[in-house]
């Protein structure tokens, strides 16, 4: 609306629309920013989650329960979201963990999940045993103490036996009281 006589006021009308519009323009630039700030945050989000899930190469997940699980890895997964293994070979397995009590004893235990059925997977007839105490590496050796950290080596056999299917495979360390020193989550395809 254009005001054509100068010396008469504008309309209260006039004042309305020129609010309106400014309302408008200011409601558009204040929406705009806040999707810019909504995408910052996705993005920040979605480049933790993605170095949380990806530490050294492999993809894991801690397990619920507040472990103290740095590191987990199978050989041969660096990198893969899904970890193929072959039926007959050996992996060797490797966890870094900060222990969260005193213990003497360590026992290592494996359960696998595919289809909704989770169910332990064989140690006794695997390459292994489950006395984790004999697995320690780089100077580790029982008993543990609270808040030293400590590497541990397995070798896995993957056997012939297993469906060859999609497992989600956790892998655990236990102390003498069942309390869990380490644990991680991780996804292999068994073929």
């Amino acid at each position: 609306m254009v005001h054509k006589n100068p010396t008469r006021a504008p309309s209260p009308q006039f004042w309305t629309a020129r609010r309106s519009s400014v309302t408008l323009r200011s409601s558009i630039a204040t929406s705009t920013a806040k999707k810019a700030t909504m995408m910052k945050c996705v993005l920040i989000a979605c480049l933790a989650l993605a170095s949380f899930t990806c530490v050294s190469g492999t993809f894991w997940r801690p397990c619920p329960g507040g472990s103290k699980t740095l590191d987990f890895d199978v050989e041969g997964c660096a990198g893969q979201r899904l970890c193929t293994v072959r039926r007959g070979e050996t992996r060797s397995l490797s966890m870094r963990f900060r222990a969260t009590s005193d213990s003497s004893t360590l026992t290592a235990a494996v359960f696998g999940k595919s289809r909704g059925m989770s169910s332990p997977m064989p140690l006794a007839s695997n390459s292994f045993e489950s006395n984790a105490c004999n697995n320690l590496v780089d100077g580790s050796e029982c008993p543990i103490v609270r808040n030293q950290v400590y590497n541990y080596r397995m070798p896995l056999l993957i056997e012939q036996f297993f469906p060859p299917t999609t497992y989600m495979i956790q892998f655990s360390l236990k102390d003498g009281s069942s309390r869990v020193q380490s644990c991680g989550r991780m996804v292999i395809r068994v073929v």
